[in-house]
């Protein structure tokens, strides 16, 4: 195995680890903090994108922030499995895309039950089936993505070949 090689490999591994980690990191917040992160997210989203909601009581922009919430968490859960997916896709090169494919959304499987179980001993955290089948959906798509990007690479390499 040569240099380049491991060097490449031991890098996308470590970005898989890392963002691991950024999960890990996320889960490990308590329902207070979660809600406290996805609020002040939705919140400064809002300021941007809804005109009117900078002149809202106090108790209105709660209700709205609120009301956003559920679809910004399966959203940020789906995002945070599809970066995942990609990036796993991305480490196991070297490997048949069919098997490559299985071997990364399998990983995001796995991660996601893990992920799950761990929130089950988080303070106010749960462990969902609906959030795994959410993270696993996102870790599809994102696997997806990254082989039609290498599909694409492939084909646009071949054609630039005299």
């Amino acid at each position: 195995m040569n240099g380049i090689y491991l060097t490449k490999r031991m890098i996308l591994v470590g970005l898989v680890v890392g963002w691991c980690i950024v999960i890990f990191s996320f889960s490990s917040q308590t329902s207070g903090e979660s809600t406290t992160t996805s609020g002040g997210f939705i919140s400064v989203i809002c300021e941007f994108i809804v005109p009117e909601f900078s002149g809202f009581s106090g108790a209105e922009r709660a209700e709205f922030v609120e009301d956003l919430q559920f679809i910004v968490r399966k959203s940020a859960h789906f995002t945070a499995y599809a970066i995942l997916g990609f990036l796993s896709w991305f480490a196991l090169y070297g490997i048949k895309n069919k098997r490559r494919f299985i071997f990364a959304v399998s990983f995001v499987l796995f991660y996601a039950c893990t992920d799950e179980f761990h929130q089950h001993f988080v303070e106010g955290r749960s462990c969902e089936l609906r959030d795994v089948l959410i993270d696993t959906g996102g870790g599809i798509v994102g696997a997806l993505v990254a082989l039609g990007l290498t599909a694409l690479y492939f084909k646009l390499r071949q054609t630039k070949k005299p």
